[in-house]
Order: C-alpha cells, then structure tokens, then sequence
C-alpha cells in the first residue's frame, strides 16, 4: 500500500504555480529603458509607455522597476490618461514587495496600492477613486504579482510549451486569478525595434470579485538572451490594446 501511494504521488501532476526561473544572471539590468507604442483596435495610436529598471535597493536585495504611461493628443480627445505605475520585487526571486500604480484619467486621479511581500493569504488592495477611498481585501488562490513585476518574472522564467500556469495577478486596480499557457513553436515579430523570434504566452484573467467578462491577454517574448517583451494584445472597454516594443536602451557594464 505504501509504495503504491508513493507511486501514485510520483505521477501525479505538479500543481499550477509560476513557471521557474532560469539559472545564470538575469536578462535585464539597471539603466534598462524599454519603450512601447499604445494602439486601441490596431488603428487608433492611443499613447507611448516607458519601463525603466531603476537602481536596486535595501543593498541590493530589491529592484525597483518604474513604468510611465501618457497618451497621444489625438485619443486624448476620446480618454486622457496619464499616470505611473512603481513595483518593487526580490532581486533573487523576482516576486514582489510593494506595488502602487497613480492614473490621472479625464481628471479623475485613480490609485491602488499593495504590499506582496510574504505572500499574504489575504492581500489588502488600498485604492483611491476620485473622492472615494477604500481597503478591499481578497483570498489568494495562487502566488500573487503584480502586473509590472509579470513581465520582468517571465522574462527571467524557463516556462515549458503546453504546460499550464497558474497566478494571482493585481493589474487595472483590480485583483484577477489568471492561467496561463506557452504556445508551441516561435514567432516573428516586427517592430520599430526590429524583427524578432519570439515564443507566446496565452492567457485568461479572471476577476476575483466575479465581476466583468473574464479577459484574455497575450505576450510576446525574444527567445535571445535578452528575453525582450516584444508585444502584449489585451482588451479594455474600448476595445483591444496593443503594446508593441518601439526602442530599447541598455546600459554598458565595464568590459563590454
């Protein structure tokens, strides 16, 4: 009986959970600036969003990484936005600290703010809605990221094709259960930062509220060294969004 249940324990499926990181260095540094350009409907150049890796704190141990959204004068005159969006995450792990994202929309200022550290079983989302203020707190299903520190995590992970992954996910002011899938095979993609091989996430975003359609979202990454966020297609109330890498920056370290 024992070794059959050890056998059976063995074959089981692992559970769904992130996938895990690469070994060696990370392919991202300090001084990193990625640039992307914003469509809605893959026609209307809605605005430009800007990444940067900023100098790690606590002596190292955590990477700050700012991203900066700002809209075109022309889908100003449909929805003016402009905001920032800062996380924080373990620069061994790669999961996250503290999140907070500030968003001035037609006038209206929006905010969350929320501390991942230790991943609590019941994450507190601090948010602001205009005049409104508020604590909403939620029951994590998976481990917890924020939307910013997503990206930076799968570029450093070595997830496998076909296989399924599971995650919590604190994006648009609201608290989403997602899984996830890696296409089979590479892609090429073009952008104004040049043609690229890529692999493809697939992937669903469910509101843990229950509230709203559950949303799809995909992203694109180089398979070079440098595992390049090369595009992400998502859905908003207007429509579909598109985010399409427009420059990189990276810093020289001494040598190269």
């Amino acid at each position: 009986m024992t070794a059959l249940l050890a056998a059976l324990l063995l074959s089981a499926p692992p559970a769904c959970g992130l996938p895990p990181l690469r070994p060696g260095a990370l392919p991202f540094r300090e001084g990193e600036r990625l640039s992307f350009d914003l469509d809605v409907m893959g026609v209307v150049k809605a605005g430009t969003l800007r990444a940067t890796v900023e100098p790690a704190t606590s002596g190292g141990a955590v990477i700050p990484v700012r991203a900066r959204l700002q809209n075109t004068s022309v889908f100003a005159k449909v929805r003016r936005v402009k905001g920032q969006a800062m996380s924080w995450f373990d620069a061994r792990t790669l999961r996250p600290d503290r999140y907070r994202d500030d968003v001035d929309e037609d006038g209206v200022r929006k905010s969350t703010e929320v501390r991942l550290a230790g991943q609590p079983a019941q994450p507190s989302l601090s948010w602001q809605f205009g005049d409104k203020k508020g604590v909403t707190r939620f029951e994590r299903q998976a481990e917890a990221l924020d939307l910013v520190t997503l990206v930076y995590y799968l570029r450093a992970a070595d997830p496998r094709p076909g296989t399924t992954y599971c995650f919590d996910l604190v994006a648009n002011r609201r608290y989403w259960h997602v899984k996830a899938t890696l296409a089979p095979g590479t892609e090429k993609v073009d952008t104004e930062a040049g043609s690229f091989q890529t692999v493809r996430l697939d992937a669903v975003a469910e509101r843990a509220d229950k509230i709203g359609a559950r949303r799809p979202f995909h992203l694109w990454y180089s398979t070079d060294a440098r595992r390049l966020p090369v595009a992400a297609v998502s859905e908003i109330d207007l429509g579909p969004v598109r985010a399409m890498l427009h420059a990189v920056a990276t810093p020289l370290q001494a040598g190269e």
